[in-house]
């Protein structure tokens, strides 16, 4: 009797139940929308693209929809590879139209567009390849630009100039400083670095540039331009108090068939040198010294030049400083012996039989001379001392520059280009530029041409208020002679005081 009583009871409950859900009216929205319509965009697929390092990539999207402010763009890449994949942005706007600054190698290209108002995104994604940059062969100008140094670069063949390389092609804030120098390592740098995952790799046989400024230095990857060091990475340890004057490079055993390249830099008065090992520079040379800002190539070690101890020293490939010694293991005491209070050190001719000029003013006698310094590296063999008159131009002097094929010294005052002959101690105005076109870098360039003919040339940069000019000088004869009436082969803003030529 009691089952029966439960069996109704429950059938009684059932029956209300289903009388109270079918009164209840459901107001649910039950019409599905499809992402594309959720995202108010419809993108069309990516083709794979192939760029060189530094070029400009522009894409327009196919898509329908998508306008306006209430969507976002992303441009970004993801390298290949199982580990330390690396997302890297290239752009947030509708169209792509930037350098790819990229190391060489494979990505994934991908686009994405997303609806702000509810973040539902739609993404498309292509192949990526990029190869080496074509910045090769040419003439590099640093300049001072606004904020700090950067440089411009002009293709041998004239057909491809790239203004503001660092800020404008790879994105990168200006060097801090002034430019000091530059130089270019050809397959023989080696490079060390350490992965999100802690994995260290290396790598060797690596092209690369030096970049230094008097408050800075980088390296960028010969191949794409990828920065390889900032300058809390160039030193074993970074010099506390930086002053950068002199960037060196002595390649000297290539003419031998060695791939190997020494440098060297001088930091408020102090030598550095490059271990090849991971690519990072030394501690300073030890000493109690103070070199000018210039080193002439010897062989396996350069020559400076001690302003505190007044002496001609050697600084070896390893970093060491030492007074240079003549044949007979003494040492050279001629510049110290003569109270010598140097202005200027010019290279002359570098490698075995090593010459350089060194303008000074003797506290002995208070003359002025030009020294001619010949060695035997590491020897010196002697210094013939030539007497120059006292009110010479060549006192005030501070761009300084000697050919290998005349025994003359190339300076400038202000907007005039003089040549003094060293053993007639003569000064003549080679040129004479525009009131306010002052003269700051001279330098003896050889090489080839576009055109495959070699050229032996003076080279000189002049600064206006507007921007600098280059202009290239061809030696006529072999008494330092120059062809002056050349127009400008290269012209742009900042103010430049440093070239390099680059040949392949």
């Amino acid at each position: 009797m009691t089952n029966k009583r439960i069996t109704k009871g429950l059938l009684c409950l059932s029956m209300a139940l289903g009388l109270f859900a079918s009164c209840y009216e459901d107001k649910g929205n039950y019409d599905y929308i499809s992402e594309d319509d959720a995202a108010g965009v419809v993108l069309g697929s990516l083709e794979g693209a192939t760029v060189k390092a530094n070029e400009v990539l522009k894409i327009e999207p196919q898509m329908k929809g998508g306008e306006g402010d209430n969507f976002s763009y992303l441009w970004y890449t993801l390298s290949s590879g199982s580990y330390n994949v690396k997302k890297d942005t290239l752009s947030q706007e509708r169209e792509l139209n930037v350098p790819i600054n990229l190391k060489e190698g494979k990505y994934t290209l991908y686009y994405q567009v997303t609806n702000k108002s509810n973040g539902v995104f739609r993404s498309v994604e292509a192949p990526l390849t990029v190869t080496a940059t074509d910045i090769t062969s040419g003439w590099y100008v640093m300049k001072e630009i606004s904020g700090g140094t950067d440089f411009d670069y002009y293709s041998l063949d004239s057909k491809k100039t790239v203004n503001d390389f660092l800020t404008s092609s790879l994105g990168m804030e200006p060097m801090k400083g002034s430019p000091v120098g530059m130089v270019f390592l050809d397959a023989s740098y080696s490079h060390e670095e350490e992965g999100a995952d802690g994995k260290v790799t290396k790598e060797t046989g690596l092209s690369a540039f030096h970049i230094m400024s008097s408050q800075d230095f980088i390296t960028l990857n010969g191949s794409d331009f990828s920065l390889l060091k900032n300058l809390q990475q160039e030193f074993y340890e970074t010099p506390s108090n930086i002053n950068f004057s002199h960037l060196f490079i002595d390649s000297s055993l290539r003419d031998q068939g060695y791939t190997t390249d020494y440098c060297y830099l001088i930091n408020n008065g102090k030598v550095h040198t490059m271990g090849s090992e991971i690519g990072k520079w030394g501690y300073q040379g030890a000493g109690d010294y103070e070199l000018y800002p210039t080193l002439v190539l010897g062989y396996f070690g350069e020559f400076a030049y001690d302003m505190k101890n007044q002496m001609i020293v050697n600084c070896s490939t390893d970093g060491e400083v030492s007074n240079a010694q003549t044949f007979f293991g003494s040492d050279f005491t001629d510049f110290k012996d003569k109270d010598m209070q140097v202005s200027a050190v010019v290279p002359h001719i570098g490698g075995f039989s090593a010459e350089f000029y060194v303008v000074a003013k003797s506290g002995e006698d208070g003359k002025y001379y030009v020294a001619d310094v010949s060695t035997f590296p590491p020897y010196v063999y002697q210094a013939e001392f030539y007497e120059y008159a006292a009110d010479s131009p060549l006192n005030q002097a501070k761009i300084v520059a000697s050919p290998q094929t005349a025994s003359v010294i190339y300076y400038a005052v202000d907007n005039k280009l003089y040549m003094h002959k060293v053993t007639t101690s003569e000064d003549t105005v080679v040129k004479t530029f525009a009131d306010g076109e002052n003269i700051s870098f001279i330098k003896n360039f050889t090489g080839t041409d576009k055109d495959g003919e070699s050229f032996n040339n003076i080279v000189v940069v002049t600064n206006t208020t507007t921007g600098y000019q280059v202009y290239q000088f061809p030696m006529v004869g072999s008494a330092g002679e120059l062809k002056t009436d050349v127009s400008p082969s290269m012209s742009g803003t900042g103010k430049a005081s440093y070239l390099m030529f680059r040949q392949e």
